[in-house]
Formats: structure tokens, C-alpha cells, sequence
């Protein structure tokens, strides 16, 4: 495949996917920290509907509103398929696109600490609470 092609399937896909790989995002985000459960002590935090119905959506691909609770929709869940592997295919002609435009080893390096980091701050936080 030469370099213009894999430069185009990596921009369309990458424009195509991105409004929802946002979402996943943002969601993910305020997930991480429970931003959208409520507190379990009396007058705790309350979580906004608009985070509750996100977040359904990030987790059982449903909307939620006003107590309505639908099914998942199948559907949405093959387009989640898609958008993932549509980031896998992005991600890899990214990687490659790297080493044809820059040094090898720089590119090496930063593939190493991507690994590397996470695991060294999950391998750290095992002790802490």
C-alpha cells in the first residue's frame, strides 16, 4: 500500500470515528474517577442526568432519560465494533507512517514507554490504597 493511501484511510477513518471515540473518551474519563454513580452517604454527590445517560450509553449502548430504561441496542454495539477496529487500522497505518517519516529508533522509544509506563504505574500502585 503506498504512502498516500494509507495517509487517506487513516484521515477518513480517523474523521469518521472521531465524534464517537470522544464520547468513549469523556465518558471513560468521568468513569474512572465514579463520576457517574451517586454517593452512597446522605446528601452525597448526585451525578447530573445528562453524565447518568452518557454513560449508559459508554456502558449498556442505551440512552436513558427520565427513568426510561431500554434495551442495549444491538446495532450500536456493531458500530462500537467497527469504531474499534477502525481505531486499530488508524492506529497501525499511524505507527507505520511513523517509521517512514522519522527515525526508527525514536519511534521505538516512545512504543517502548507507551507500554512500559502504564505498567510500571500499575506494578506501583499495588501497595497504595
Amino acid at each position: 500500500m503506498n504512502i498516500k493511501a494509507m495517509r487517506n484511510i487513516h484521515l477518513y477513518l480517523g474523521c469518521f470515528f472521531a465524534p464517537l471515540l470522544m464520547l468513549f473518551l469523556i465518558t471513560g474519563c468521568w468513569q474512572t474517577f465514579d463520576l457517574h454513580q451517586a454517593s452512597k452517604e446522605a446528601g452525597g454527590y448526585k451525578p447530573p442526568e445528562i453524565i447518568k445517560s452518557f454513560s449508559q450509553v459508554h456502558m449498556n449502548q442505551r440512552w436513558t432519560s427520565n427513568n426510561m430504561r431500554p434495551e442495549p441496542s444491538v446495532i450500536f454495539r456493531y458500530l462500537i465494533i467497527l469504531m474499534s477496529l477502525g481505531l486499530l487500522v488508524t492506529t497501525v497505518l499511524g505507527i507505520v507512517m511513523a517509521f517512514k517519516y522519522t527515525r526508527p529508533w525514536r519511534v521505538w522509544a516512545f512504543l517502548f514507554l507507551g507500554v512500559f509506563i502504564p505498567f510500571f504505574l500499575l506494578w506501583m500502585a499495588r501497595g497504595f490504597k
